[in-house]
């Protein structure tokens, strides 16, 4: 655990050092670092380190002396009838050709989601210490040390894609998105987001997604059938007693208090309806984590939009407020990251 506390220290040391005033030049550099220090956490890990790093390995061993044939033949067959996600391997095929080694390979996975991640904050976040602590205590246990395949497609559909979101590009989205399919289907679930992103927070339309909400969560058994070809695998079982209870009320939690104070963040960030929406949208897939605990992937591609929603939330405060405020929250953070307690080795170790 002692490198990820390393980790958390420099970030609010260079937050001390380049924040002080929020400048382009000094943003630019706290996120410069910031992501440079995913990228070696992320891509050093020791194979031990990740719940499915050792299983990617020996894929990566298994592609190895297979022509790229084997992996194209078929593929869009495979894509819109089977549960196999074919573009990861022709995707881990082509680097082949140019990294043989499996931990320059985790390094390239890496970076392919710190860079965009890294922007994504320095573009969009008002407060990119807290984003990137969000990041640190509730998200780098998936996106850094773990999922590969949804890594990548989170990076490209939500990352890459949000920025063609914004701009309502709807053919380039939809071109990362069946690009991300392809890699992890469950990249699909991200397309509703084009088209409710700029829906507008009315009473009707937030009294009406709060009761769709409750709707899936009575009816959760059959929303979990409809959507459990979208997983990336081929089954998931019922579990008894499954559903993250602490990751749900703190959803909730944030969700409810950004409504409370919707007309301050909208006032000073129009464009944070896209982060309520966002968030709207994971609370309607959340029902699915009470029937399997691994469909909380799906619910990761609207998540991340908390380490944007946050920095809204806190910069409603005055500024006295905001003060105690910012500080609570970054000892929280800290807190429920000690409570953790997870073990970090580089691959040299």
């Amino acid at each position: 655990m002692t490198i990820y506390l390393v980790n958390i220290a420099l970030l609010v040391l260079w937050a001390m050092l380049l924040m002080r005033s929020d400048t382009t030049y000094r943003r630019g550099c706290f996120v410069t670092f910031a992501t440079i220090q995913w990228i070696v956490l992320s891509g050093f890990r020791h194979i031990s380190v990740g719940d499915d790093t050792a299983q990617y390995g020996a894929l990566f061993l298994a592609t190895k002396p297979l022509p790229l044939e084997a992996l194209t033949r078929d593929f869009f067959t495979i894509v819109f009838t089977e549960s196999e996600d074919p573009g990861y391997y022709v995707f881990q095929r082509l680097t082949q050709f140019v990294i043989s080694d499996y931990q320059l390979y985790l390094v390239l996975i890496a970076v392919l989601f710190m860079v965009p991640l890294g922007y994504f904050i320095y573009k969009y976040s008002s407060e990119p210490l807290i984003s990137f602590l969000l990041f640190s205590v509730l998200f780098y246990e998936f996106f850094a040390v773990t999922g590969l395949r949804q890594t990548v497609a989170t990076a490209l559909v939500v990352l890459v894609g949000y920025h063609f979101v914004r701009a309502r590009k709807l053919l380039l989205f939809l071109v990362l998105v069946l690009v991300a399919m392809t890699i992890h289907k469950s990249a699909l679930v991200f397309l509703p987001f084009y088209f409710l992103a700029n829906r507008q927070l009315t009473k009707a339309y937030i009294l009406g997604m709060l009761g769709f909400i409750v709707t899936l969560f009575v009816f959760r058994g059959p929303f979990f059938e409809m959507l459990v070809t979208l997983s990336g695998y081929d089954t998931y079982d019922y579990m008894n007693g499954a559903g993250a209870i602490n990751f749900s009320v703190m959803l909730l939690f944030v969700l409810f208090v950004a409504l409370w104070r919707r007309d301050e963040i909208l006032a000073n960030n129009p464009s944070a309806t896209h982060y309520f929406n966002a968030l709207f949208l994971a609370a309607c897939f959340l029902p699915l984590t009470f029937i399997n605990p691994s469909m909380m992937r799906l619910v990761q591609y609207f998540t991340l939009f908390l380490i944007l929603m946050i920095p809204e939330i806190i910069k409603t405060f005055e500024r006295r407020e905001r003060l105690l405020v910012y500080y609570a929250a970054v000892t929280l953070l800290v807190l429920l990251f000690l409570q953790d307690a997870p073990v970090y080795t580089f691959f040299w170790q």
